[in-house]
């Protein structure tokens, strides 16, 4: 905790001395330096990936989330003075719950992991990824740090992958050593966290038609033999109603139940099968269950609208 406490003084001393640490302090003109192309202490190994980069995918690619180093005299013993300007990876998708946190990052160490890293986000996830998700700029790293101030305490978490506006943070330790299978499947998982994150920050008045199929059933449930079996005669699954899992669907060894979970479980269920399975065999497996169906290809549609791009 003290050395969160030290961090978050330096940024407040940081902030005093700079007026303004924001990156759009940075945002190049025709005779500034462009800071996240030619970010500050960068290799030559590190300087030529992150051009190529740029020039095939008009983003930015990072390795520190240090942009720029800027003098600002010397100190009363005669000592050099600097401030560091950094990525505000902290101004993220969801504002409102973000301006707490704490980043730090372990980087990359090796040439040949960067090398594997970027070219794992080049030919899997930047190709998935249009419209508002496509990244101005993507920080790669072994491992994101996140310290989430949840009214008492900082809370580690560690997150896979966290987008803010200006740049998304992607953790690829152990990326190179995964097969293509798992490469896949990190791939969606990452997706998915980066849909969870901006669908937080939509009206959610878009989804009133995905849940109008269920919405009498949300946070519901039915209780004993005779009303259970009855309900069940008319929709013999849950899939039947269009939903994907409940909490209980029938005998469940002691009592007859149907128990329907709250509306964002559902919508969590759809995701999951958008992303974590092909869809055909999505579509084959419920091809008797049309509002299944219906819903899938509703949410498909928003999310395609978002950004995502499937294939």
């Amino acid at each position: 905790m003290k050395r969160l406490l030290c961090h978050l003084i330096g940024l407040i001393l940081i902030i005093t001395v700079c007026f303004s640490c924001t990156e759009d302090s940075l945002t190049p003109n025709e005779s500034d330096t462009d800071y996240f192309l030619e970010p500050y202490g960068v290799s030559e190994a590190d300087a030529a990936l992150q051009k190529e980069f740029y020039a095939q995918e008009k983003v930015y690619l990072l390795f520190n989330d240090t942009l720029k180093r800027e003098y600002l005299g010397n100190d009363p013993e005669g000592n050099a003075v600097y401030s560091f300007h950094l990525v505000d990876i902290n101004y993220g998708l969801n504002t409102s719950t973000s301006n707490m946190n704490i980043f730090e990052y372990q980087y990359i160490k090796s040439d040949v992991e960067k090398k594997e890293a970027v070219e794992f986000i080049k030919e899997l996830v930047l190709p998935s990824l249009g419209g508002g998700l496509r990244p101005y700029s993507v920080l790669l790293v072994d491992r994101i740090d996140q310290y989430v101030y949840n009214y008492e305490d900082y809370v580690l978490q560690n997150p896979d992958v966290y987008a803010g506006w200006r740049c998304t943070a992607i953790a690829v330790e152990g990326v190179s050593e995964m097969t293509d299978e798992e490469q896949r499947a990190y791939k969606s998982s990452l997706l998915k966290s980066m849909v969870a994150n901006k669908v937080a920050t939509l009206d959610q008045s878009m989804f009133d038609e995905f849940y109008s199929f269920c919405a009498q059933y949300y946070n519901t449930y039915i209780m004993g033999e005779e009303p259970v079996k009855e309900f069940m005669a008319q929709y013999p699954t849950e899939k039947d109603l269009g939903l994907l899992s409940t909490y209980g669907y029938g005998f469940n060894g002691y009592t007859y139940i149907v128990n329907f979970k709250a509306k964002n479980y559902d919508l969590e269920d759809y995701t999951n099968a958008l992303f974590d399975r092909p869809e055909e065999d999505f579509m084959n497996e419920n091809a008797n269950y049309p509002i299944v169906i219906k819903k899938y290809q509703i949410l498909k549609k928003i999310i395609e609208d978002l950004g995502v791009i499937f294939n």
